[in-house]
């Protein structure tokens, strides 16, 4: 059996990735979020099975552009990503993106908007669904999986009175 390549492996990953969930609480502004950790935890077994690594590095295409305007620091420069099939390391795939932001030290202001840029990309490229407990409509995987048998007996007398 001929093993899948790096478009298969990628197209898996997506299949199999489990949901984000914004567990994390912004309690000065009041808003919910997942952080990179979270993604790495989905991500990271994933790539482990497939045998695939990433390479992560600032692309020094585009100049890293800095402003500070008081005490803040305002930055953007390019991440490159590289995604290699480890079991056939000549099959790369290359990725640019953008990453921006702000701090009144600048070492964090650099830190901070990596970290916001690849949780973003990450997320984005393998396609992970992101929800919000918070979200009144928000179910679990498992609970929408389980139908609950007075429930769905409900709904059918009803559809039988009323349909």
């Amino acid at each position: 059996m001929e093993k899948p390549n790096i478009f298969a492996k990628l197209q898996l990953i997506q299949t199999e990735i489990k949901e984000l969930i914004r567990t994390e609480e912004n309690k000065f502004q009041k808003y919910f979020f997942f952080n990179e950790l979270q993604v790495l935890h989905l991500l990271k077994p994933l790539l482990n099975k497939y045998k695939l690594t990433i390479l992560l590095s600032d692309d020094t295409s585009q100049p890293f552009i800095h402003e500070k305007e008081g005490k803040e620091h305002f930055i953007k420069y390019l991440k490159k990503l590289e995604i290699i099939d480890i079991e056939a390391p000549q099959n790369k795939l290359f990725f640019n993106f953008w990453a921006c932001g702000s701090n009144v030290d600048l070492a964090k202001a650099k830190g901070a908007s990596e970290t916001y840029a690849l949780k973003y990309f990450l997320s984005k490229l393998f396609l992970m669904p992101v929800k919000d407990e918070a979200d009144p409509d928000y179910q679990p995987r498992q609970q929408k999986e389980e139908t609950n048998p007075g429930g769905k007996k409900a709904v059918n007398d009803f559809l039988k009175k009323h349909g």
